[in-house]
């Protein structure tokens, strides 16, 4: 085989298309689901709508929009689709996409429990059967509500400290009932989920899922839950699965709004599972894509060749490139990269690897964007004295 530095543009999987479901992609680079903090009170605004469009035109195979609410619950100003309201933003912005560039948009949609700077944050036990019809109610109307706005595909949050993450999880879900006890029972309402949203949308829309490859927490799910976890899913139809990894409240490091009398809101992301979630300059590259080569050989072993994306420090071609040719993932999600050069793929394509201005993995943009203070997205590379608009045009 070829070393990836002696390959041409044309001879890198990279850049070779790939069927997800029913939808080709013209290439292997995906936009990894984020909150970028610039949808207010949940709508598209014009920012948004930039900076996406600028990576877009810079030759991206997929964009997924993260964090996507199906829930009417309040957090920050996330990009909302739990209401009709929504739909126009959402349609304006898929279109304005699929006009000028070939880029395929995906909604990744996102329940989240209740929390509260009291320090109460709601269990999956307390969920009853008439909370759990609607929250699959939500997932169904949000899936519909994305087709409806001519996006090509919904992706079903899984991962990290959400909802079905922790219904998912050995440690965060102590329900008795069949929603419970086993990994089977963990399993049940997710599959609910999925094949609710699938009867919904029909087998012409892509429907896929991130999960946690593991959790890293202590008493949570590891490989040994998430492997037979993807078979099922896949057996139950799914067109794609992404792995990722961590951002779990068990292990929080810090708590925002805490107070002398009240504990505060934790960060999922603050302690080491939210570090492995996302990378840090002194983790190796690539740390968690064992993950997601270890599912898909799973997968292909148990007969289902469905796509399986990895992410997580993936910081240039020759990396990327190497995970695609051994067969470790079938598609790269970037999202950090991508923040600090909008003009990755297109950099990556045309051979110029060295003027990709390379993330530092220091988490400035990550801190942008949670906390107390929260703002849009923004790398501490990009120049120095521009307002916010500058990088997006």
């Amino acid at each position: 085989m070829a070393k990836v530095e002696e390959l041409s543009t044309s001879e890198m999987m990279l850049f070779s298309p790939i069927k997800v479901g029913p939808v080709k992609l013209e290439n292997r680079i995906a936009f990894a689901p984020t909150d970028l903090e610039m949808t207010p009170n949940g709508y598209v605004s014009d920012l948004f709508k930039k900076f996406n469009l600028r990576r877009a035109r810079a030759g991206l195979g997929l964009i997924i929009l993260g964090g996507v609410a199906v829930t009417p619950s309040k957090s920050g100003d996330v990009c909302r689709i739990n209401s009709d309201e929504f739909v126009p933003g959402l349609k304006e912005f898929a279109d304005l996409i699929h006009s000028e560039t070939n880029t395929k948009l995906f909604v990744q949609l996102t329940h989240f429990l209740k929390l509260s700077r009291s320090g109460y944050r709601q269990k999956v036990e307390d969920l009853t059967y008439d909370d759990l019809q609607v929250i699959k109610s939500q997932f169904v109307a949000g899936a519909v509500r994305a087709k409806q706005a001519g996006f090509d595909g919904v992706e079903l949050h899984y991962a990290h400290a959400y909802t079905m993450a922790s219904i998912l999880s050995r440690l965060s879900n102590k329900r008795t009932d069949m929603y419970g006890r086993t990994l089977e029972g963990r399993l049940r309402f997710p599959i609910e989920v999925l094949r609710a949203v699938r009867d919904a949308v029909g087998k012409d829309f892509v429907v896929g899922a991130r999960i946690n490859g593991d959790e890293f927490i202590s008493g949570g799910n590891t490989l040994l839950d998430s492997i037979p976890i993807s078979i099922r899913l896949a057996e139950e139809g799914l067109d794609y699965l992404s792995i990722s990894c961590g951002g779990k409240f068990e292990d929080a490091a810090v708590f925002h709004g805490k107070t002398e009398t009240t504990p505060g809101v934790p960060d999922p992301y603050s302690g080491y599972s939210g570090q492995r979630s996302f990378p840090w300059y002194w983790m190796p590259e690539a740390v968690n894509v064992y993950l997601a080569e270890a599912i898909r050989n799973a997968l292909r072993a148990a007969g289902h060749n469905i796509p399986v994306m990895t992410a997580g420090k993936i910081p240039t071609p020759d990396v990327a490139e190497e995970i695609l040719r051994k067969e470790k993932a079938d598609l790269i999600g970037l999202c950090r990269p991508l923040v600090c050069d909008p003009e990755w793929p297109k950099k990556a394509k045309e051979g110029k690897w060295k003027d990709i201005i390379e993330c530092e993995y220091g988490n400035h943009c990550y801190r942008k964007c949670t906390g107390p203070r929260i703002s849009p997205i923004r790398c501490i590379k990009w120049p120095k004295g521009s307002d916010d608009q500058a990088p997006y045009e």
